[in-house]
């Protein structure tokens, strides 16, 4: 099966946060297909990893603060595990061809659905790579993949 997960799906894979366990039973119920992950994902999944350990950061008492190293490192080791064990395929994707597709994309769509640029930016990749399966736990972007006629698992952010 030819999976595409967006970023949010992605980091409840590798995080342990809320809504995690769901992504990862998911993921198990479809029985483990590799899943496309593009330097875009890269980019959203590191940053989500460090903007997470921000946030914490700022809200934790100091005593705590060593934790969200110890949970930022071990966040992106299961990343690099995922990766290294093939259950993320690394792929560059058109990005010319998915640039002009989520074009098309936004003027079809985003003046009712409100959709962002990244989500744009999924779904064309997730239709140029042919996904048979496009998880999300993103409304928006669910809504955007349906209309594009993708088969969509949207799980509750």
């Amino acid at each position: 099966m030819r999976a595409y997960a967006d970023s949010s799906f992605l980091v409840k894979l590798v995080s342990r946060e809320e809504g995690s366990e769901a992504a990862q039973a998911e993921y198990r119920r479809l029985d483990l297909p590799p899943l496309y992950f593009l330097p875009l994902h890269a980019l959203e999944v590191e940053n989500a990893i460090h903007q997470r350990a921000f946030f914490q950061r700022r809200s934790l008492p100091s005593r705590r603060r060593e934790a969200v190293s110890r949970e930022r490192m071990e966040t992106s080791a299961r990343l690099q595990w995922m990766i290294n064990r093939g259950a993320f395929c690394e792929t560059s994707g058109d990005w010319n061809q998915a640039v002009t597709s989520a074009r098309a994309l936004a003027a079809r769509h985003t003046e009712r659905l409100g959709t962002r640029t990244y989500d744009l930016l999924h779904v064309a990749f997730a239709l140029e790579l042919k996904a048979e399966k496009f998880l999300t736990t993103d409304q928006r972007q669910s809504t955007l993949a349906k209309a594009e006629g993708l088969s969509v698992i949207a799980l509750k952010d």
